[in-house]
């Protein structure tokens, strides 16, 4: 036995001597790995996965949400971060001096996801009031009834041939639907889009582990304190929370007084315009209308005020109660569905377009001017605002409309909405 141990010894041995090198090398390799896949291995077992999307909302093929479009294609136009209209399918454009004809040249290297080159006639473009002509394959002229200088920003909208077939960079891969409404959308980038009818839904099928993404909650949501949740805020500079004034039921000295009253420190990230920060367009001198307790004798000879609000907004009416209290009125809030046709205050969020155009929202003609407004002077700088192509004469005229649509005052704007993207690491 004496011999057979000293023989695997010397067998080992010689083994070692000759291939310590190795050894040493696997031996130091073992060690690394027991100490760095454990670190790394949720890094890397992410790698090449699917990211799945709550989206809420019934959609169909031709209306899916502007962030997953602008995914998928681009229209003639683009818009920069100051909201200009960029190149974007059109590397150009021109407008005629009545500024009634727009002629928008086209790039000649684009490709549709199907294979086949991007000519002028796949863009099919309708509008009312306007004749569109491809006199090439390379241009699209958009002749209008009167001149309407948003046109090139309007045209960022995505364009698609059947089938969400774009030309941005990811594509669509497989579209599942629920009768007519979508139920999935994959794209090549390892996207998947997930759509339910409502927050709720949404919100069980993160808790289930269908999803991975939760977008536009509102803040202060339970799943926030989930452990292994990345919550994310988002400001949208594209839509404001506001209290809107019938102006036909309280005027202009009780409305100016009301927003005096109002203590706007709480709110971030604060707005004072209509129009986005971010915008060409922006006037940052328009009246702040800051807390001023010296200018609210007005308001306190109302007697009651009322105010709407949507359900996810209630808190926000109750700060607005609180303060206007202070001033010994009687504040009732009335929960609503949607935008009633009567109201005497109303606090809801509204978007804003890309341009600075606001011409439906506060001309006097315009149905969906819902505070009533009639003000003949922001009347004719929205009607010019919308003709005139020269962009440091629109400038001009927009920084007078925010000047004098604050002084009217038919709405208090408070803040950005900022909402909550939820995220399972």
């Amino acid at each position: 036995m004496f011999r057979t141990l000293r023989f695997h010894f010397r067998l080992i041995s010689a083994f070692i001597n000759k291939y310590w090198g190795v050894l040493v090398v696997g031996f130091g390799m073992g060690i690394l790995t027991f100490w760095l896949i454990p670190k790394y291995w949720t890094m890397f077992s992410k790698i090449g996965l699917t990211t799945r999307i709550a989206m809420v909302g019934k959609y169909t093929i031709s209306d899916i949400p502007l962030s997953i479009q602008s995914k998928i294609s681009f229209g003639l136009t683009k818009t920069s971060d100051s909201n200009l209209a960029i190149p974007g399918i059109a590397k150009d454009w021109s407008v005629s001096l009545d500024g009634k004809i727009y002629i928008f040249n086209l790039r000649d290297d684009l490709y549709w996801h199907d294979g086949t080159r991007l000519v002028a006639s796949d863009l099919n473009y309708s509008f009312r009031d306007a004749k569109i002509d491809y006199p090439s394959q390379n241009t699209v002229v958009v002749t209008l009834s009167d001149s309407y200088t948003p046109l090139p920003t309007t045209l960022a909208r995505p364009a698609f041939k059947t089938g969400l077939v774009g030309v941005g960079l990811s594509k669509v891969t497989k579209i599942k639907y629920n009768g007519v409404y979508l139920s999935e959308l994959s794209l090549s980038d390892g996207t998947i889009y997930k759509f339910y009818v409502s927050q709720t839904q949404a919100k069980i099928a993160f808790k289930l582990g269908e999803v991975d993404t939760l977008v536009d909650l509102i803040p202060g949501d339970e799943l926030e304190k989930w452990p292994n949740v990345i919550t994310t805020p988002v400001v949208h500079t594209d839509r404001i929370v506001s209290l809107f004034f019938n102006t036909t039921q309280i005027d202009k000295p009780s409305r100016q007084a009301l927003t005096y009253a109002l203590d706007k420190k709480r709110w971030n990230p604060r707005v004072y315009s209509p129009i986005s920060r971010l915008s060409w367009a922006y006037n940052p001198d328009v009246k702040q209308y800051d807390y001023d307790p010296q200018k609210i004798t007005v308001a306190k000879k109302m007697a009651e005020v009322s105010i709407s609000t949507l359900s996810a907004y209630k808190d926000v009416a109750e700060m607005i109660k609180s303060d206007w209290e202070k001033l010994g009125l009687k504040i009732t809030i009335e929960v609503v569905d949607s935008i009633p046709e009567q109201f005497e205050t109303l606090v809801l969020v509204q978007a804003i377009p890309i341009d600075p155009d606001q011409y439906h929202l506060w001309h006097s003609t315009q149905q969906s001017n819902i505070t009533r407004l009639d003000d003949k002077r922001i009347d004719k700088i929205l009607e010019d605002g919308r003709r005139i192509s020269d962009q440091t004469k629109r400038l001009a005229l927009y920084k007078d409309f925010q000047k004098y649509l604050l002084e009217d005052l038919p709405a208090i704007f408070l803040y950005y909405q900022t909402t909550n993207t939820l995220t399972r690491k």
